[in-house]
């Protein structure tokens, strides 16, 4: 399940930095780079994202399951560090001291004891390629493949609140409550719009997606007519909140979060349905909701009554 990364530090002190995963609108490009300006003190402008593709980048398995900042990410933190370790020793010949006297804060390299004594990761940069100790190979790069010693959790509750019309079987929801975990939270607004989207995703599975087949075998949810999406118009207001639990194992404490709304929220919507319709009698309604189906459910349950 290993994904690799490959970080290089130009002269200039601006970075490229090679994943092997591909976005599908997740924000890499932002999260990444985040990642290797926490670790080493780079502003995220200046660090360039360069997704998975077999002629240019490390092996990966590639993205799926929410997989992405829980291994590749792993990968871009860890081989950041490596990088790192490189720079302090460059950064030790620099500022003629011990390595074990340099310290290491946002980007800065300082001598302990000797806080006015510094050295920049540009400064660093710079020496790798022109005034590195004797013995070290010039370049300030590395390549890092991470293996998961486990799996990541993220966890989460979703509650809903409906109103359902008892004469059209249209149902309403009022109010949607979100509290996902996905461990250290990178970068808040990337995470929220990808539970946005995965709140929307499963309002769709539970009110009006379907693929079915008619007699002959024809598809009949082919096309964007028939298989419907949700608009602005019917999805819902969403209020979210949040708990952070790291992950134990994962270097930066990171789970992954692209896919925990859409699993959950499904079951929250149906759930309410029927819980507003248990006066009736009803106890079950098979996804998606359609207001004909609930209808029939209603009438089905007065009947029975």
């Amino acid at each position: 399940m290993n994904d690799g990364a490959e970080l290089r530090i130009h002269p200039t002190g601006k970075a490229i930095l090679k994943i092997s995963v591909q976005t599908q609108g997740q924000g890499h490009e932002t999260t990444f780079a985040q990642i290797v300006a926490e670790e080493i003190g780079i502003q995220p402008e200046h660090i360039k994202v360069m997704h998975g593709d077999t002629d240019n980048t490390p092996y990966g398995l590639g993205t799926y399951a929410s997989r992405s900042t829980p291994v590749s990410g792993a990968a871009t933190a860890m081989v950041t560090r490596r990088v790192r370790e490189k720079a302090t020793k460059i950064a030790a010949h620099l500022l003629e001291v011990s390595e074990e006297d340099i310290e290491f804060h946002a980007g800065t390299f300082s001598v302990r004891g000797a806080p006015d004594r510094t050295k920049t990761i540009q400064d660093v940069a710079l020496a790798a390629y022109t005034n590195f100790p004797d013995g070290m190979e010039s370049g300030l790069e590395a390549v890092y493949y991470y293996d998961p010693p486990n799996l990541t959790f993220p966890f989460g509750t979703y509650a809903v609140a409906v109103e359902v019309d008892e004469e059209t079987g249209e149902w309403r929801v009022r109010r949607m409550v979100a509290v996902d975990d996905c461990g250290v939270r990178i970068n808040p607004m990337v995470i929220e719009g990808q539970i946005h989207g995965g709140l929307t995703e499963g309002y769709g599975i539970a009110a009006m997606q379907l693929i079915t087949f008619d007699e002959n075998g024809n598809c009949i949810g082919s096309t964007f007519t028939d298989y419907l999406l949700p608009t602005s118009m019917e999805t819902p207001r969403f209020e979210l909140g949040e708990t952070v639990t790291p992950s134990p194992h994962h270097p930066i404490g990171a789970k992954g979060v692209g896919e925990s709304a859409t699993v959950g929220s499904p079951a929250a919507y149906v759930n309410a349905v029927i819980d507003a319709l248990r006066p009736l009698g009803v106890t079950n309604i098979d996804m998606p909701l359609t207001s004909a189906k609930v209808w029939e459910a209603i009438q089905a349950a007065k009947a029975n009554a």
